[in-house]
């Protein structure tokens, strides 16, 4: 036997399917909690995107070079 045959026989369709692991839910008691920003320490959107349209446009010159 060679060893393409060897290798064929080792890796039967069958076998590869049996080990495959069951894949379930979470428990929902594994979830976690997400502390809230103060309304103070958030931005606006205007602020935002502002802010990504300056790294953008730097980005763009640093690109053009």
């Amino acid at each position: 036997m060679n060893v393409m045959e060897s290798v064929a026989t080792k890796e039967s369709p069958k076998t590869a399917h049996s080990t495959r692991v069951a894949r379930g839910r979470k428990p929902v008691s594994t979830t976690l909690t997400v502390e809230k920003t103060p309304e103070s320490e958030l931005m606006s959107v205007d602020e935002y995107f502002d802010i990504l349209h300056k790294m953008v446009d730097e980005y763009y010159d640093s690109v053009q070079g």
